[in-house]
C-alpha cells in the first residue's frame, strides 16, 4: 500500500467517492467502502462550524468594532485605548487563524489487503504509519475514573499511533467499533483462505 487517494484530502464537505465507492457519514467521520469490499477508508476530521471566509468576515466585523472603540477613546482624550485595541485585534486574529488551521487537520485510515495505513495532514499526508493488518489492534484507553478523555490508538508490536483525538467520546467510541469490525472482516477472510489452501494441500498429499 503506497498512499491514500488524493480525493480524501479535499476540503471538508467536498470529498467525493468516485466510481465504485460509497460513503457513510457520521458527523466528523466519513467512511468509504470500495465496490468490491476489499478496501475501507475512514476520514476523520475536527468539527469546523465556520469556513475560512466566514471566519474572515467575523474577524473583520469584530475588529471594526474594537477599532472604533479605540478611535473613540483617542477622540475622548484617552490615547492609551487605541494601542490596546490594536493589540486586541492582533491577538484575536492569531486565535482565529490557529482555530481555522487546527480545523483543517485530518486523518485518513485505510484498511486494505494485509495493510493498515494511518495518514495525517492538512492538504495531503504529512505523516504516514503502516501496520500489518493481522497484528494490528484498535485500543481505546479510558482514564481511571473518567476524569480525562479516552485515547484511541492503532497498535502493533509495541508501536502505536493515536487517532481521533479531536472527536468527542461518543464519536471516538463509535469509530473504535467500526475500525475493529473492518479489521476482523479482513482477518476472517485471511484465515478462511489459509484454511482452504491447507485443505487443498492435504487432499493432494492423500492423492
Amino acid at each position: 500500500m503506497g498512499h491514500s487517494d488524493a480525493l480524501f484530502w479535499k476540503a471538508p464537505g467536498r470529498c467525493k467517492t468516485g466510481a465504485g465507492a460509497g460513503p457513510t457519514t457520521n458527523k466528523m467521520v466519513d467512511q468509504f467502502l470500495a465496490a468490491e469490499g476489499a478496501q475501507r477508508t475512514f476520514v476523520v476530521q475536527p468539527n469546523r462550524s465556520m469556513s475560512w471566509r466566514q471566519l474572515l468576515l467575523a474577524y473583520l466585523a469584530i475588529s471594526a468594532v474594537v477599532l472604533a472603540i479605540g478611535l473613540f477613546g483617542l477622540w475622548a482624550g484617552l490615547p492609551l485605548v487605541l494601542p490596546f485595541s490594536g493589540l486586541e485585534i492582533l491577538l484575536l486574529g492569531a486565535a482565529f487563524y490557529f482555530s481555522a488551521w487546527r480545523g483543517g487537520v485530518r486523518q485518513v485510515i485505510t484498511i486494505s489487503g494485509d495493510q493498515v495505513l494511518v495518514e495525517a495532514g492538512r492538504h495531503g499526508p504529512e505523516t504516514r504509519d503502516e501496520f500489518h493488518r493481522h497484528w494490528a489492534r484498535v485500543v481505546l484507553e479510558r482514564s481511571p475514573g473518567g476524569w480525562y478523555p479516552s485515547r484511541l490508538y492503532v497498535r502493533s508490536h509495541g508501536r502505536r499511533v493515536e487517532i481521533a483525538a479531536f472527536l468527542n467520546e461518543q464519536e471516538r467510541r463509535g469509530l473504535a467499533v467500526e475500525l475493529r469490525k473492518a479489521l476482523r472482516s479482513g482477518q476472517a477472510r485471511a484465515v478462511h483462505s489459509i484454511t482452504r489452501a491447507g485443505t487443498s494441500r492435504g487432499l493432494e498429499h492423500v492423492a
